[in-house]
């Protein structure tokens, strides 16, 4: 790893800017911290979340009702007794509990946007101090997995509706913000998943990265085609990196089978930042516990233990604009034992959120499908959404609003799906008062039936 310089004549040793100081300090505590016990890392978390409660409490009108009945520091048993956030909660009372000040040294504030793995999309905020602990976790994920800096990366997921357009796709210099300014590496190339799977593999033929970026799905639509016969050329790809979705059963095993490289996965969310990394040695998750506090709860709200699944209750420990307490995700997981490797950072067996299903063109071709919740909650407040592919031609919507549409509304709503999804299905509208998950604990935003 070579670092880049901000200080004028100096190439070697390079001095980093303030920012890129900053992230190293982190990361160089972070290189300690991994091997503490998990009881010092849970000390150090509740000194953490005090700090965080008492901003909460000063300056968030809902998290001050939450937390009155609470003595002003909390031991861990204090913090069991506070309840569980959910995620209806936060679509109802964002403006409560988003905090009126936030200190002047975590920066500016962002809207973040999120549907998370229930298909009921939120609104909150982070800082510029939650952007400088995604950077630092990026770079401890990059370092675990013993990348070469100087190797090319691409990235086929979802972008925003004009950037990096199929077929070119678009170009960088540099991995991304959590290295640039600071680490030199290798360029990075970059293709929307609008790409049909034609488009794709002539982008990565193309492009020939050391390193591919992709959302797991995608990832099992080009294994199924190079298993049909498509090649990659004579590809000098080294690993791939899968995020937004749970893993599919035997997914790991068929990039090894079919690419000849491991499989590396991230596990994080858009309103909460990294919760867990792949182990460097195991394929099980590391929670990110400096940045993080993750619980996994059974039905009655009691931790699980090693072996058990239950639901995944998250809290930010640095996000003083809005402070997601025990935050229900949506997701569920698997609690497991002490790692072999000797880190002190919990465990996770395996992750059981968000999966998605290819959209089915009528002329055949498959694409991952662009949904969009934040343009559709823009004409009716939506609470919940899942699309269901019955044939090449017909989509069933359901959506579950305390705005029941009208027919006007309700052909805004199917003109952007159309536009969303790049064709012009049919589309029958249903509206529920909830949407259930599987009898095996995952949500589908979109399913396929058509084969």
């Amino acid at each position: 790893m070579r670092f880049s310089s901000a200080m004028p004549g100096v190439a070697w040793p390079a001095i980093p800017g303030p920012r890129g100081v900053m992230r190293l300090a982190l990361l160089h505590q972070l290189s300690e911290t991994q091997w503490w016990s998990a009881e010092q890392l849970r000390a150090y978390q509740l000194e953490q979340l005090n700090a965080l409660l008492g901003h909460a409490r000063a300056h968030s009108a809902y998290m001050a009702r939450v937390l009155s009945a609470l003595p002003s520091t909390l031991s861990e048993d204090d913090w069991l007794s506070l309840p569980v956030l959910r995620r209806d909660a936060v679509q109802t009372f964002k403006d409560q509990i988003r905090c009126s000040v936030v200190p002047a040294a975590h920066g500016k504030r962002h809207a973040v946007f999120s549907s998370g793995s229930t298909g009921k999309p939120v609104a909150t905020e982070q800082t510029d101090l939650s952007q400088l602990f995604w950077e630092v976790l990026t770079l401890r994920e990059h370092l675990w997995h013993r990348r070469d800096f100087s190797g090319k990366l691409a990235s086929l997921r979802h972008y925003p509706a004009d950037v990096a357009l199929p077929a070119s796709g678009g170009q960088g210099p540099n991995w991304g913000s959590a290295t640039a300014d600071l680490v030199q590496t290798g360029p990075v190339a970059m293709l929307s998943v609008s790409a049909s799977m034609q488009e794709q593999l002539a982008w990565l033929r193309r492009e020939n990265p050391d390193y591919l970026l992709t959302h797991p799905t995608v990832l099992g639509e080009l294994l199924d085609a190079i298993e049909a016969g498509h090649s990659l050329g004579d590809a000098r790809l080294r690993e791939v990196r899968t995020i937004s979705e749970s893993l599919t059963e035997g997914l790991r095993t068929r990039c090894q089978a079919i690419l000849g490289v491991p499989l590396t996965d991230i596990y994080s969310a858009r309103e909460t930042g990294y919760l867990a990394l792949q182990c460097p040695d195991h394929p099980h998750y590391h929670v990110q516990a400096e940045g993080v506090r993750v619980e996994v709860l059974d039905d009655h709200d009691r931790p699980c233990a090693p072996g058990e699944i239950g639901r995944v209750v998250v809290t930010p420990l640095h996000n003083f604009a809005f402070p997601l307490l025990r935050y229900d995700i949506g997701d569920y997981a698997e609690v497991g034992a002490p790692c072999a490797c000797g880190r002190g950072l919990p465990v996770l067996t395996r992750i059981l959120g968000r999966q998605r299903n290819m959209l089915t063109f009528p002329d055949g071709r498959k694409t991952w499908p662009i949904l969009n919740f934040r343009s559709l909650n823009g004409i009716v407040p939506v609470r919940q959404l899942r699309m269901t592919q019955l044939t090449p031609e017909h989509i069933q919507v359901e959506l579950v609003t305390p705005v029941r549409p009208d027919a006007a509304l309700q052909d805004r709503l199917a003109e952007l799906i159309r536009h969303n999804l790049g064709h012009a299905f049919v589309l029958s509208f249903l509206y529920p008062d909830h949407i259930a998950r599987s009898a095996g604990g995952k949500f589908e935003d979109f399913v396929s039936l058509v084969h």
